[in-house]
Parts: structure tokens; C-alpha cells; sequence
């Protein structure tokens, strides 16, 4: 299982970047930017999941499996975060409570 670290960038009001950086020389080492995936929360992203998601916790059940659905693509392999999922998890929140 690699371990990762999630770097979020600025956000914007609809959504934020998130740099996905892994440790190939261990954890003590820098880390090596793997990718970049994007979060999407605007109001229009937000509608689309209400049905299913009827409530802010169940949608952001749906966010952070959708976020590990997609590192586990673009690094094609079992992940754990070391650092960072807490932010950006609290970034997505904030924006998406807005519309719940």
C-alpha cells in the first residue's frame, strides 16, 4: 500500500486542486508529485448528488471515496494518506455545507 500526501492548492469557490505526492524514498525523504486531481463542488455538482446523498455527511462519505477512487487510478494502487486528507476533506465541506 503506498502512502501518500495530499497538498491542497488555493480553492475557488467551485472547486480545488489537490497535488498528490508520494514518498519513494520513505517517509523521511521529500516527497515526489505523483499528480494533480481536481474537486469539484459548485451548486450545479452539489444538485447532482442531493438525490442519492440526501444529507451533508453522506455526501461527504461520497467526496472521500470519489477522491480515493480517483489517487487509486493515477497511481494505480492501494493508497494511504500520511498527511493532508483532513484538508482538504474540510475544504469540501465548507463549500458543499452551502448548499445542503
Amino acid at each position: 500500500m503506498k502512502q501518500i500526501k495530499l497538498i491542497p492548492e488555493k480553492p475557488f469557490h467551485n472547486y480545488v486542486d489537490i497535488v498528490v505526492a508520494d514518498f519513494p524514498s520513505g517517509l523521511q525523504k521529500p516527497h515526489r508529485k505523483r499528480c494533480k486531481v481536481t474537486i469539484e463542488f459548485a451548486q450545479y455538482d452539489v444538485e447532482q448528488i442531493k438525490d442519492p446523498y440526501p444529507n451533508i455527511n453522506e455526501a461527504m462519505k461520497y467526496y472521500k471515496q470519489r477522491l480515493y477512487d480517483i489517487v487509486k487510478v493515477h497511481i494505480a494502487d492501494d493508497w494511504q494518506c500520511v498527511e493532508g486528507y483532513e484538508d482538504v476533506l474540510s475544504i469540501v465541506r465548507k463549500s458543499v455545507s452551502r448548499y445542503y
